[in-house]
């Protein structure tokens, strides 16, 4: 098996980053063209994550992919924006509002149509605000079967598109029904529809405790892994920091899981960087993920080696290896 490495992103890494405490944002608006010409000139750069809607790219999709091509770009993954407006305050999927449920299906269905036009690798699906604050606040039983009917019937309207579910613990709910890679797992296996899969966000992964290689290979076990997203933080919060800078160990056995898989979609830089400089940070993370990526190749010529010490629990002898190799 060898994984194939694609790195994409989205504009909003070179956006404004507004936030609660500054609602202006860091930075001034940047045009979609100016985000993309910075893009077009980032080596290892080639897909660009596309939400949708897609303002403030084209709508049509031939002009969308022309647009891209003349950046050197192509749609990688479509990302469906299904939080921002106050209607999904109770979730999109799981809430008791039939008719909200109603709306998140349509809106599926237009992206999915949208993702087959510009020949996106997969559609994300993340319950942003499926969850809950308080004790008393959620009936469970009904939230479960209204995410799993919901996301059932989303799939079911092409199944030879793939969705991608994305977990995270908490933000914007206090806890969010799919909390980690163990929960998507179980709501894919109720769900029961061959192309629907997950999406590893590292750095939700890191804040939820969870081991990111064990992530990779749980979901490569299920054949399930459909997006990377890369991001840091430390553990307590999800800030989107610059990939590579913070968990090294962590991330360096991310990749040599990684590269145990045959993965060949995409793997998204998912940064805010919004007391540095922009155009700078979202490099540095991509350079950061090459980088690691060499490393683990490294290790990956040694595989028999490092695996056969795992099987005996010969940690020293793994790292005094490990070590010699990269440093």
């Amino acid at each position: 098996m060898k994984m194939k490495l694609n790195v994409d992103a989205h504009l909003w890494c070179l956006g404004t980053y507004g936030e609660r405490y500054v609602p202006g944002g860091y930075f001034e608006d940047m045009t979609a063209d100016q985000q993309l010409e910075i893009m077009s000139k980032i080596e290892g750069l080639t897909g660009l994550f596309t939400f949708y809607p897609t303002a403030p790219l084209p709508e049509d999709p031939d002009k969308l992919v022309a647009k891209l091509a003349d950046f050197g770009l192509k749609v990688s993954n479509i990302a469906v924006e299904c939080w921002s407006n106050r209607k999904w305050r109770h979730g999109a999927f799981a809430t008791n509002e039939a008719n909200i449920r109603k709306e998140a299906v349509k809106l599926f269905k237009e992206s999915i149509d949208f993702a087959k036009a510009v020949k996106a690798d997969s559609v994300l699906l993340w319950p942003a605000h499926d969850g809950l604050d308080y004790p008393f606040q959620v009936n469970y039983y009904d939230g479960w079967k209204n995410m799993v009917e919901t996301v059932r019937e989303i799939c079911e309207y092409d199944p030879k598109i793939k969705i991608a579910l994305e977990a995270k613990s908490k933000d914007p709910r206090q806890k969010q029904y799919i909390r980690d890679t163990g929960k998507a797992l179980a709501l894919i296996n109720d769900v029961g529809m061959p192309n629907l899969g997950a999406a590893i966000d590292v750095g939700h992964a890191l804040m939820a405790g969870e081991n990111l290689g064990e992530s990779v290979a749980l979901l490569d076990v299920h054949d399930k892994l459909y997006q990377v997203h890369l991001n840091e933080n430390y553990k307590d919060a999800d800030p989107d920091m610059i990939f590579g800078t913070i968990n090294f160990w962590e991330l360096l056995e991310f990749y040599y899981y990684m590269n145990k898989t045959d993965y060949e979609g995409w793997q998204a830089i998912d940064i805010i960087a919004p007391r540095d400089d922009r155009e700078k940070s979202l490099k540095l993370g991509i350079k950061m993920v090459w980088k690691l990526q060499e490393l683990a190749e490294k290790l990956k010529k040694h595989e028999k080696e490092i695996d056969e010490n795992m099987k005996g629990y010969k940690f020293a002898d793994n790292m005094d290896m490990i070590t010699d190799l990269i440093f």
